[in-house]
C-alpha cells in the first residue's frame, strides 16, 4: 500500500498525548516532601491536571487548593470553589480578580508548612495584577505592541513582571509558610522555566534603564510607556519586602519530552529521524526556511525521513485574518512541500490544545495543498499577507480539532518525506 504522509505525520504529532504521564512526573517531584500540611496554588492552562496529580501525592495532607484556569479547564470542573477563571492571551477582570484572589489566598494561611505552585504556560495571563497605574488596558497594550513588533514571549513576558504585583518573584513576598516549591510546566523555548508564568516565581527586578529597552524593544508609545514606568516604581514597594519562605524552583516536564516521543513514534513507522531541536523559535518565514533547507537535502536521499521540531514561532501580524501560529506555519509550508518533487507533509500541532483560534488545535500541509488552493479559488498569497490561513485551511479541511489536553508544552513541528511513493490526500 502507498504509505499516506500525512496520516503518518499526523500520528507522530499525536501519539505523545497517549503515552506521556502527568501524574507519574509530579509524582517523581515531590518524592521527597513528607510534609504535614501543605496548599496547592495551580495556575495556567494545566492547573488542574497539575493539581489533582498533586492532590494524589499528598492526598489528606493538602489543607488548601487555589487553581486559576482558562475557561476550557474550568469546565471540567464544574462545582469546584477552588476555581477560579482568568481571560487569555489578553487579561481581563477574571484575571484581575484571580490576581487578588492568589494574594488573599497566601496572607490567609493555614498553618500549613508547605505552599506548592503548580506553575504552567497561560497564567500570565489567567492570574494578573498590573501595578498602578498600568492597569488592564495598558496590559491589553504591551500585548497587542509585542504582537505587532513580532517579539518574542519572553521580552513581554518580562515586561508583565516589571510592572506586576505578583509576577517576577512578587508573590513570595505573600507566601506565609516555612517553605515553597514551584512545579513547572515549561512552554518557553527561549528562557526555559524562569520565565513561565511571567517569572512568578523567580526574582525579577530590571534597573529603570532595562526597563526602557524593553519598551523601545516593543515600540511602545510615550503614553504606554509614561505608565508602565510608573507602575514598575509602584511595583518596587513590594520587592523591597523581604522573603520568609524557603523557595525552590523545579521543572516537571518541558518540550523535550514531545520531541522525545515524536521521535520514538517516528522510528517505530520506519523513519529516518532528523530534528531541528526542542528550541524552535522565530519567525514563521525563516523557520519555513530551516525546514525547507532540511528537507530539500533530504529529498535527494533514498529512504523515508522524519524532520521534527518543538517551540514556538513568531507571527508578525500585519493583516485582518484569523489564524495562529501552527495554522500560519502550515500555510507558509505548502509551497516548501510543492517544489520537493516528492510526497511529503507537514504537521504543527498545540500542545495545549489551542491554536489562538478555539477548537483548532493547529493545522496540515502537504505537497498539493498550494495546487487544491488555487482549484478551489483560494489565492494562497493573499490570505497569507492578510494573516487569515484559518480562513484558507478550513476550506481545504486541513485544520486539526482541538480542545482542553491538559499540556502547554510549546507547539510540535512533523515533516514527513516518501520519496518514491504518490500522494493521496485523506480525510483526517
Amino acid at each position: 500500500m502507498t504509505p499516506d504522509p500525512t496520516t503518518n505525520a499526523m500520528a507522530i504529532a499525536s501519539d505523545w498525548l497517549e503515552t506521556l504521564d502527568l501524574v507519574a512526573l509530579v509524582g517523581a517531584a515531590l518524592a521527597d516532601e513528607t510534609t504535614e500540611r501543605v496548599d496547592l496554588v495551580a495556575l495556567g492552562k494545566a492547573a488542574g491536571e497539575l493539581c489533582d496529580a498533586a492532590q494524589g501525592v499528598f492526598g489528606a495532607r493538602v489543607a488548601r487548593r487555589l487553581i486559576v484556569a482558562d475557561a476550557s479547564g474550568a469546565t471540567l470542573r464544574p462545582g469546584d470553589d477552588a476555581v477560579v477563571v482568568g481571560e487569555h492571551p489578553v487579561p481581563g477582570a477574571g484575571s484581575l480578580a484571580a490576581g487578588r484572589r492568589l494574594v488573599d489566598f497566601l496572607n490567609e494561611g493555614t498553618g500549613a508548612e508547605l505552599t506548592v505552585f503548580l506553575v504552567s504556560g497561560g497564567a500570565s495571563s489567567l492570574c494578573s495584577w498590573p501595578a498602578d497605574p498600568l492597569g488592564l488596558d495598558g496590559l491589553a497594550e504591551l500585548w497587542r505592541a509585542a504582537l505587532g513588533a513580532g517579539v518574542d514571549i519572553t521580552t513581554l513576558n518580562q515586561l508583565r513582571a516589571a510592572t506586576s504585583m505578583i509576577a517576577g518573584g512578587a508573590v513570595l513576598r505573600r507566601v506565609t509558610t516555612p517553605r515553597s516549591r514551584s512545579l513547572i510546566m515549561v512552554d518557553n523555548v527561549v528562557s526555559g522555566a524562569p520565565w513561565v508564568a511571567s517569572g512568578l516565581t523567580y526574582e525579577f527586578e530590571p534597573s529603570p534603564a532595562e526597563l526602557v529597552g524593553l519598551l523601545e524593544h516593543v515600540r511602545a508609545d510615550e503614553s504606554l510607556s509614561a505608565r508602565a514606568e510608573a507602575a514598575a516604581a509602584t511595583r518596587r514597594s513590594v520587592m523591597d519586602e523581604p522573603v520568609t519562605t524557603q523557595h525552590d524552583n523545579v521543572v516537571v516536564a518541558d518540550p523535550a519530552l514531545l520531541l522525545e516521543r515524536a521521535s520514538e513514534r517516528a522510528v517505530e513507522l520506519g523513519y529516518q529521524v532528523h530534528t531541528l531541536g526542542e528550541a524552535v523559535q522565530g519567525d514563521v518565514e525563516e523557520v519555513a526556511q530551516r525546514f525547507a533547507s532540511t528537507l530539500g537535502d533530504l529529498a535527494r536521499r533514498p529512504g523515508r525521513h522524519c524532520v521534527l521540531g518543538v517551540g514556538e514561532v513568531t507571527v508578525h501580524v500585519r493583516g485582518s485574518g484569523i489564524g495562529g501560529r501552527c495554522q500560519e506555519l502550515a500555510w507558509t509550508m505548502a509551497p516548501v512541500l510543492e517544489a520537493l518533487g516528492c510526497p511529503a507533509s507537514f504537521v504543527a500541532r498545540s500542545s495545549d490544545g489551542r491554536d489562538y483560534v478555539a477548537g483548532v488545535a493547529g493545522a496540515w500541509a502537504d505537497e498539493t495543498t498550494r495546487a487544491r488552493a488555487r482549484d478551489a479559488g483560494l489565492d494562497w498569497a493573499a490570505i497569507k499577507a492578510d494573516n487569515d490561513s484559518n480562513r484558507g485551511l478550513a476550506a481545504l479541511g486541513q485544520l486539526i480539532a482541538g480542545g482542553h489536553t491538559g499540556w502547554n508544552l510549546c507547539d510540535l513541528y512533523v515533516a514527513v518525506l516518501e520519496p518514491g511513493g504518490s500522494s493521496i490526500v485523506t480525510s483526517l
